[in-house]
Parts: structure tokens; C-alpha cells; sequence
């Protein structure tokens, strides 16, 4: 015998209840899409104050080396004065030691160690859309102009730093050369006036009889103490740039 089972009585939705699911599944949707790009932009916004506190800590240590570089350009125009002052004379005795001393420094360059990771990290990492202040990365890409360009000048330094070396040797005491070579120009201030008397009364040979290997090292040192005023001028501008970065990054991402 067969049992019939009845069929339960079918439901039609109505048109609103349609139209009130479509709308809590398109809530549903948004809101997560809503929280995350809530997510990513606080992601975001941690990272970039990350990337800020290491930009500072960079740019202070690029203001160091900044400082010393300065000071050290200004020593090597000083040596440079020096020397030209110095050839105006007859180069015997004194003079030719005195001539002899300040030509050790004439030939001396020092990179300078910029601290470029973090920038570089955020370049490459494609990490700079996390700075969305448009005066911030203004700022960010003229500090990097400028410090190629500081580079550039002083791998040009270098390049002529040992041509004028090259000149050196065949016009300084070799004894004198050796023991001048323990002192260097980034420190040229610490030098004992003592010391220096020391120096300036070496009993080194006439210079008189090198005179054409003298102008040709002074044609050299003369482009070199050029661009090192040109080169204090950029390290200004350098310096100048950095506080006001380490300011803007301080003030943007409230840093201590």
C-alpha cells in the first residue's frame, strides 16, 4: 500500500524581502571592504612612521658627516692660500719646509659617509606612496639630488687627489712625507702648534730647482680648492635640507 506524504506548501518570497537581502549581502561587502582599507591604511601609516624614525636617525648622522665635511673643505682652502702664498717666495729653508708641509695635505680627499639605506629601501620597496605629504617627498627627492652631486664633486677630489700625489713625489722629503702622514686634514685643527714648529723648521732641501713641477701641482690644487668652495656651498644646502626634513617628519609622524 502506498503512502502518499504530503508536499509542504511552498513559500514565495516577495519582492522586498529580495531586495532586503541584496542589500544586507551588499553591506556585508562593503563594510569589509571598508574595514580593509581601514586595515591597510593603518598598515600603511604604521610603516611610514617606521620609515620616518629611521630617516631621521640617517639624516642626523648625515648632518655629522656634513659638519665635518664642511670643516674640512674649509681646512683644505686654508691649506690651499697657504701654498699659493708661500710660492711666492723663494722656497729655501724654512719656506721649503713650510712648502713641503702644507703640499702633504694638498692631495687629501675623504668620502663622506651618508646614510642612504633607509631611502633607498623605501625606493626600491616602492614604499614612497605611504608618504602622501607632497612637500615631505619634495624635500626627500631634493636631499638625494643633492647629496649625487656632493658625491660627484668629491669622486672628482679623489681623481685629482692622486694626480696631485703623483706631483707631490717629486717635490717633498721623502722622510718629511712619512712623517707628516700620520696626521690628516679632517683633523687638521688638533695639530699642536709645537708640532707644526717642528715641521716648518724640517732641515729639507732647496725647492728653487722644482718650480715647474711646483706650478703644475698649484694649477691642480687651485681647481681643487674651487670645488671645494663650490662643495661647501652644496654641503650648506645639504645641511640646510636635512634639519628641515628631520623637522617635517618629527612634526608629521609625531616623533620624539
Amino acid at each position: 500500500m502506498e503512502v502518499h506524504h504530503p508536499h509542504p506548501p511552498s513559500h514565495k518570497k516577495k519582492w522586498s524581502e529580495y531586495i532586503i537581502e541584496f542589500v544586507l549581502l551588499f553591506l556585508a561587502v562593503f563594510l569589509g571592504f571598508i574595514a580593509e582599507n581601514i586595515r591597510e591604511h593603518v598598515g600603511e601609516q604604521n610603516r611610514a612612521k617606521e620609515f620616518s624614525a629611521s630617516l631621521v636617525r640617517d639624516l642626523q648622522s648625515d648632518t655629522i658627516a656634513i659638519n665635518n665635511q664642511i670643516k674640512t673643505s674649509r681646512f683644505y682652502i686654508a691649506v690651499s692660500d697657504s701654498l699659493l702664498q708661500l710660492s711666492k717666495t723663494k722656497l729655501d729653508g724654512r719656506n721649503a719646509a713650510q712648502f713641503s708641509f702644507y703640499s702633504r695635505f694638498a692631495y687629501w680627499t675623504q668620502p663622506i659617509s651618508w646614510n642612504r639605506s633607509t631611502f633607498e629601501q623605501i625606493k626600491n620597496s616602492g614604499s614612497l606612496r605611504y608618504f602622501t605629504n607632497v612637500d615631505l617627498m619634495k624635500k626627500l627627492l631634493e636631499y638625494s639630488a643633492i647629496v649625487n652631486t656632493i658625491n660627484s664633486e668629491v669622486e672628482n677630489n679623489k681623481i685629482r687627489g692622486n694626480m696631485l700625489l703623483t706631483s707631490l713625489n717629486s717635490i717633498i722629503d721623502p722622510q718629511l712625507h712619512q712623517n707628516l702622514s700620520q696626521y690628516f686634514l679632517a683633523t687638521f685643527d688638533t695639530m699642536s702648534t709645537k708640532t707644526k714648529e717642528s715641521f716648518f723648521s724640517y732641515k729639507t732641501g732647496s725647492l728653487e730647482n722644482k718650480r715647474e713641477k711646483i706650478m703644475e701641482m698649484l694649477n691642480m690644487v687651485i681647481v681643487n680648492q674651487r670645488n671645494h668652495q663650490a662643495q661647501v656651498d652644496d654641503l650648506g644646502q645639504a645641511s640646510l635640507l636635512a634639519a628641515e626634513l628631520i623637522d617635517t617628519l618629527k612634526k608629521e609622524y609625531h616623533l620624539e
